[in-house]
C-alpha cells in the first residue's frame, strides 16, 4: 500500500506490527458507581424488568474520571447515562445514543445532539490517539503517528492513518461496541458498580 506522505509511508514499511487492529481490540473499561434509590435494595439490576432506579455517584477509578474532563467537564456524566441506556439495552454504540436524541425531534434536542456528537467525537479522539481511558493521570497527548487497521476476509485490509482519522471516528462511532460487562460488574449494598466496555467486536468491518 502507498501513501502519499513519506513520513506515513516510512512508517507504514517499517514495521507493520506496529498498526494497532480494530477487530477484536477493547479500547476502555469504565467501572461506574451508581446508588440504588432508596427501598429497592436487593432489586436486581441487571433484570431487564428491574424498575431499580439507578443514580450517577462516581467512577471507581479517581484519575479515569479526571481524565474525561479533558473532553468536557460534563463528560463523565455522560458516560454515566450512556451506560445506562446500555444496561437498558436502548443502545449498543455511541451512534445509537446521537440518534435517539436526534429524533425526539425538537430544534433544542437536535442541537444537544450536534453538540453532543462532537464531544462524542472529541472522546473517541482521545481514545485512540491518547492515554484518556488510564486509570493513571493522562496527560493528554496524542500520538498521530498510529496506524489502525481492519483486517477483511476477502479483500485488501483497511488502513486509518491521521488522514483518514475522520473515517475512523465515524467507524467507531457506528462499530464500536457498547456493553456492560457483567464480570466485572457488581453490587455492593445499595451502590451498582457497572463495568462500561468499549470494543470492536470479530467480524465488524467486512462491508468495507
Amino acid at each position: 500500500m502507498t501513501f502519499y506522505n513519506p513520513n506515513i509511508q516510512a512508517k507504514f514499511e517499517e514495521d507493520e506490527r506496529s498498526f494497532v487492529q480494530l477487530t477484536g481490540q477493547t479500547f476502555a473499561r469504565y467501572v461506574i458507581v451508581y446508588t440504588m434509590e432508596e427501598g429497592t435494595e436487593g432489586v436486581d439490576p441487571f433484570d431487564p424488568d428491574s424498575t431499580c432506579w439507578l443514580s450517577f455517584l462516581r467512577y471507581e477509578s479517581a484519575h479515569q474520571q479526571r481524565n474525561l474532563t479533558a473532553v468536557h467537564s460534563f463528560f463523565g456524566i455522560l458516560l454515566a447515562d450512556i451506560a445506562l441506556e446500555v444496561l437498558a439495552g436502548r443502545v449498543s454504540t455511541f451512534w445509537d445514543h446521537i440518534f435517539q436524541t436526534m429524533v425526539q425531534k425538537t430544534p433544542a434536542t437536535q442541537y444537544e445532539a450536534l453538540y453532543m456528537g462532537d464531544k462524542i467525537q472529541d472522546f473517541i479522539e482521545l481514545l485512540v490517539y491518547s492515554d484518556i481511558a488510564s486509570k493513571h493521570a493522562s496527560a493528554g497527548e496524542r500520538d498521530f503517528n498510529r496506524i489502525f487497521c481492519v483486517k477483511k476476509e476477502v479483500g485488501e485490509p483497511v488502513f486509518y492513518t491521521l488522514y483518514e482519522r475522520l473515517k475512523l471516528y465515524d467507524f467507531l462511532k457506528r462499530e464500536m461496541r457498547l456493553s456492560i460487562d457483567r464480570k466485572h460488574s457488581k453490587v455492593c449494598g445499595n451502590e451498582v458498580h457497572l463495568c462500561l466496555k468499549m470494543a470492536v467486536e470479530a467480524g465488524v468491518g467486512q462491508n468495507l
